[in-house]
């Protein structure tokens, strides 16, 4: 089958491989059993490539954040399974989607529209994908133009310093969030309340990503807890 008889997805798949940037590296549908949906993600053939450690961290400025599923994404996508009136009948944002898992966990919960960001146009694509994969749709964000949303989600965002003044002003504007990072990187500009904590790890497991780590989810310090 040439390139141009294949279907559009397949077509766009193909383009995101070659942006991998990682050797022998492709992307494979993997099915998460506690978030309940399915992602394409990064696929190495660990006899041909060694990520150590310090092979991670050459690759730091160049790997593709959005074939991952972070361990905050499925912490955060599992809580919103556990709780689906958390996102039901709402616009919801998902920022900083990367694999767009959070969204399409929201999508999958019910949400009325979701819109997903990011500063790579790879994520919204995969995004995309994605949640054709599991019979959803989201909708990206054009730079800039914030839409007005019910629900602020965001995960494993913190570690980038330049997401924090754009996420300040989400959450100032935004009436509900939830948010999901290590305790370590939590944000100090807004008032927290922690929901629940869990112990997950990122896929793929390469290198020193296969590390269990505790997530915390939040919401603002007023919200009321879900049971």
């Amino acid at each position: 089958m040439s390139a141009s008889d294949k279907p559009a997805f397949a077509r766009e798949l193909d383009r995101l491989e070659q942006a991998l940037n990682l050797p022998d590296a492709h992307l494979k549908r993997c099915w998460l059993d506690n978030e309940v949906l399915a992602l394409w993600l990064l696929d190495i053939k660990a006899e041909s490539t060694r990520l150590d450690t310090q092979a991670i961290g050459r690759f730091w400025q160049q790997l593709p954040f959005w074939a991952f599923a972070w361990a905050g994404g499925r912490a955060l996508a599992t809580w919103i399974a556990s709780h689906p009136e958390s996102v039901t009948g709402k616009t919801v944002l998902d920022f900083g989607c990367g694999s767009g898992i959070v969204g399409i966990a929201a999508a999958l919960a019910g949400a009325k529209q979701v819109w997903v960001a990011d500063l790579d146009n790879n994520a919204l694509e995969i995004a995309h994908i994605n949640a054709a994969l599991n019979g959803v749709e989201v909708h990206p964000v054009l730079p800039g133009e914030w839409p007005e949303v019910d629900v602020l989600l965001a995960a494993d965002v913190l570690y980038d310093i330049s997401s924090s003044d754009d996420l300040r002003r989400l959450t100032a504007a935004v009436p509900e969030w939830l948010m999901a990072e290590s305790r370590a990187v939590a944000p100090d500009f807004v008032s927290l309340q922690c929901l629940d904590t869990q112990t997950t790890a990122t896929l793929p497991a390469i290198g020193d990503f296969d590390e269990a780590v505790n997530v915390d989810i939040y919401c603002r310090s007023e919200a009321v807890t879900l049971n």
